[in-house]
């Protein structure tokens, strides 16, 4: 899509608030501020990419997953129930802004 060219340009005004908030989403989406606007407003979708706390959580559980042999039922056991709190808690705050995404 290298050859369309955009000579239109529409100027919406917005709060510094709601600026940053539609900016953090483009962040989220991996997304520049024009490339997440003209998607949202054209209808097209967007996806907000899992947050580093969940990339950190899958590769703990890869490990887990490594483990289970090698280590007492006991030991997996107990990690296995930390790691699910951990994950329900990630994904709970997930939608708050806690300076970690």
């Amino acid at each position: 899509m290298t050859d369309r060219k955009r000579t239109t340009a529409i100027q919406v005004r917005v709060t510094e608030q709601e600026k940053r908030k539609l900016e953090h989403q483009a962040k989220r989406c991996g997304l520049s501020l024009s490339g997440y606007l003209r998607r949202v407003g054209t209808g097209k979708p967007v996806a907000v990419f899992p947050s580093q706390r969940f990339h950190t959580l899958y590769q703990r559980v890869n490990v887990l997953r490594d483990n289970l042999t090698t280590q007492p039922m006991e030991q997996t056991a107990a990690q296995l129930d930390e790691l699910a709190g951990e994950i329900l808690t990630a994904y709970t705050s997930e939608g708050v802004d806690n300076g970690n995404h």
